[in-house]
């Protein structure tokens, strides 16, 4: 080899050294701590960390950690050591790679206390303003900042522009920190400028003397801008998405402000800044910070001008020609632009559908073909383990002598070889009668040269009369004048061997019949599918190609939309099957009144009852007028009880579906009873399986894939309740549910 040669040799092995580091490098896992200033649920602060989530949702390599500070509630310098010394304990012993501190409060707070808590770490700040004099205690290197600027100039030139009549402009804040900031950005902004008209500043948190002021302003020629509003009741902040609706209830004066969560439905509109936009940016700038990328410093997310289009028309304004550069919500469409625009959407959403669709039916097909594999592979572990269980014999023909071992009497149940009593003479009366022809017949093709051993197989009888299967393998080991003289050998336990072939067959069978199940899952599937996508794409090209009047425009267009619902039902059934089947799907707990959920289901099988044309009478039994409150999974017991009525319903061609229902004991009973065609003893058994229905007359008269009934007993085990089924044929069939719950304390039973 040359020096050249080996040079090149060493070279590419540097280089894939460099690349396999940078590739264990990026594999490495990342902790983030999102460090909030406010409390859990704040719009704002929601917004943010969901944008955070998503950016990171499926990368690997990474994992986040919350943190809620709850500074609106809680502002007080004890309160702050306090959390300094919760933080320090948390992650004494854990390492975390970077932070994200939303607003200005925690910006304060990491600067104070972070290098203690987390140590030397990278971190953005997002939310925050009015920082630019702490600049010093920013490092470059390490750090990134989001500003939360809002466009106060703009938004006074966007209520100049609606409202060219404007005598006053109310400006509405709080005494918070970043109510106070905002208030001298208004104040800046304005004063720059020579202006026909004045402004007045409401700064009152109390909420009743706020409203009450809020009522007595003159509505002509006025607007509001609310920069911040969070008021007390009862000594806790309310923040003020919630306090608006409130205050602003009776106030007929247009409403102007800059932060995203406002609307729809409150205020026309303004310069936006956007939260997601805050949350977005600061992943991206931590991802940088994390891989040492190029960052830069400061980071100024976009405003945009958003209009209600709702609220604008309700106060009569106009925007004088300035559409283009105007961001519309509650747009009101004319026809032909709102029908493209579905179509497109429509479209799109099916698209998605289906590619969904067929990746859940081929993890499935997979997931149930590994499953298969599985019980194979389990099945052979389990007799290479019990494999060795081993009997040796030894027979001396001319002495008609046997030599057993210890072994081989425990095969037969005894506990020494001479208890066994096997003699030359009496080997048959140990063989299963059907089986002695089966060994003679391998012995004499071994005697005669024509099998270079004795083996096979037979059943033995054991001490106690009972049959086990065994495996004989021996060989004529001396002859005299070539007639056999000594026969040695071994019997084997093979009864987990039969048991496997046995179980192994009845897998083949469960297998081939999950096959023919599957296939015709999807074929009906596909028909499923194809119907509401047929109803889609024809309507769909009648109203864009054919002269409707518009009581067909309206008529078709529901029936797409008709369409869509049983397209997106289908889907939501594969992906709950999906979920099942993964165990993603979670049960949570929630206050919910009984009674008036159990008659929203009621009357959605009358609804059904109506659109399938179908002469039913629907009929409620248990509960009353009063709130019945329990605690349980709302969405999980009405997905459960509608999946059973809406059942008995299509099954139920004429006669009565009757619902009851009754709590007793912190246990809810539920039962939908009809008087459709009944369910056999027989088909009872497997109606609750999935893709499974009792035959394909079935499918094709009523529809639907098989899963409804699956889907019911998985959420109802979920829950830890139980389901059963009480039909005869031709007598109805009755679903009864029973699932555990709570009461909440303040319901009465009378």
């Amino acid at each position: 080899m040359t020096s050249n040669q080996t040079r090149r040799i060493l070279l590419l092995l540097i280089v894939a050294l460099l690349q396999l580091s940078s590739t264990l490098k990026a594999d490495e896992l990342k902790e983030i701590v999102v460090l909030n200033s406010y409390h859990p649920g704040f719009k704002w602060t929601s917004d943010i960390n969901s944008a955070i989530a998503a950016h990171f949702r499926y990368n690997q390599s990474t994992r986040l950690f919350s943190e809620f500070m709850d500074s609106k509630r809680f502002n007080s310098e004890p309160y702050f050591q306090t959390l300094f010394e919760q933080y320090k304990l948390k992650y004494e012993d854990h390492k975390i790679d970077g932070i994200i501190c939303s607003d200005n409060r925690a910006f304060d707070f990491f600067i104070e206390h972070g290098k203690d808590i987390w140590g030397d770490i990278p971190a953005v700040f997002c939310g925050v303003n009015n920082i630019d004099k702490q600049l010093d205690l920013v490092d470059p290197e390490k750090h990134a900042i989001v500003y939360e600027l809002i466009d106060v100039k703009g938004t006074i030139d966007l209520i100049e522009d609606l409202q060219p009549e404007i005598e006053e402009i109310v400006v509405i804040s709080d005494e918070t920190l970043s109510g106070n900031i905002f208030l001298n950005q208004f104040i800046d902004a304005f004063e720059t400028e020579k202006r026909s008209y004045s402004y007045r500043i409401i700064n009152n948190t109390n909420p009743g003397e706020l409203k009450r002021t809020l009522e007595q302003i003159p509505s002509n020629n006025r607007a509001i801008y609310l920069l911040s509003l969070y008021t007390e009741r009862n000594g806790i902040p309310n923040e003020m998405l919630l306090e608006s609706h409130y205050f602003f209830e009776h106030v007929n004066i247009p409403i102007y402000s800059n932060w995203d969560f406002l609307m729809p439905n409150l205020i026309v509109g303004g310069r936006i800044l956007k939260a997601e936009d805050q949350g977005k940016i600061s992943a991206q700038l931590m991802e940088k910070l994390l891989f040492e990328k190029d960052n830069h410093l400061h980071n100024h997310p976009d405003n945009y001008t958003i209009i209600d289009h709702n609220v604008l028309e309700k106060f009569e304004l106009e925007t004088n020609g300035h559409e283009m550069d105007i961001l519309f919500v509650n747009e009101q469409l004319n026809y032909i632009k709102a029908h493209k625009k579905e179509l497109t959407i429509i479209l799109s959403i099916l698209i998605v559908f289906i590619f969904i669709i067929l990746l859940l039916v081929s993890d499935i097909i997979k997931r149930k073909s590994v499953e298969i594999s599985f019980i194979e592979s389990e099945k052979r572990l389990e007799l290479a383990i019990q494999g060795a269980n081993e009997g040796l014999w030894d027979i001396n023909l001319e002495k008609k002598s046997i030599f057993l071992n210890e072994q081989f009497a425990k095969l037969l149940g005894y506990q020494t070889p001479s208890e066994v009593q096997l003699t030359v003479d009496t080997w048959e009366s140990f063989i299963y009668s059907q089986d002695i022809e089966q060994v003679k017949e391998a012995y004499n093709l071994h005697k005669a040269g024509r099998a270079e051993a004795f083996q096979c197989e037979a059943r033995i009888i054991t001490k106690s009369k009972s049959l086990t299967w065994v495996s004989i393998h021996g060989k004529i080991t001396e002859r005299i004048d070539n007639m056999p003289y000594r026969v040695t050998g071994i019997v084997i336990d093979i009864n987990n061997q039969k048991a496997f072939e046995s179980e192994l067959q009845k897998a083949k069978e469960k297998a081939e019949e999950s096959d023919r199940l599957k296939s015709s899952f999807l074929a009906n599937m596909s028909h499923e599918i194809r119907t509401p996508m047929n109803a889609i794409l024809g309507f769909t090209d009648l109203l864009l190609y054919g002269q409707l009047t518009p009581s067909e425009q309206h008529e078709y267009m529901n029936l797409i939309k008709r369409s869509g619902e049983n397209l997106l039902t289908l889907i939501n059934d594969i992906i709950d099957i999906s979920k099942i089947e993964s165990d993603e799907l979670k049960i949570t707990e929630d206050v919910i009144n009984i009674n008036q959920l159990v008659r929203e289901v009621y009357s959605v099988g009358l609804s059904l009852c109506a659109t399938l044309n179908k002469e039913v009478e629907v009929q409620l039994n248990g509960g009353s007028d009063k709130e019945l409150l329990i605690y349980t999974d709302p969405l999980r017991v009405y997905q459960i009880l509608l999946n059973l009525v809406s059942n008995a319903i299509k099954f139920t061609d004429k006669g009565l579906v009757e619902i009851n229902y009754s709590i007793s004991n912190e246990e809810l009973s539920l039962s939908v009873k009809d008087t459709g065609p009944g369910i056999s003893e027989e088909h009872q058994k497997v109606i609750f399986e999935r893709f499974r229905q009792i035959d394909e007359s079935t499918i094709k008269k009523h529809g639907g894939t098989g899963l409804g009934l699956s889907i019911t007993k998985s959420l109802v085990e979920l829950m830890n309740g139980s389901i059963t089924i009480h039909s005869q044929p031709n007598k109805g069939a009755m679903f009864c549910v029973k699932l555990p719950i709570k009461i909440h304390q303040h319901t009465t039973f009378s």
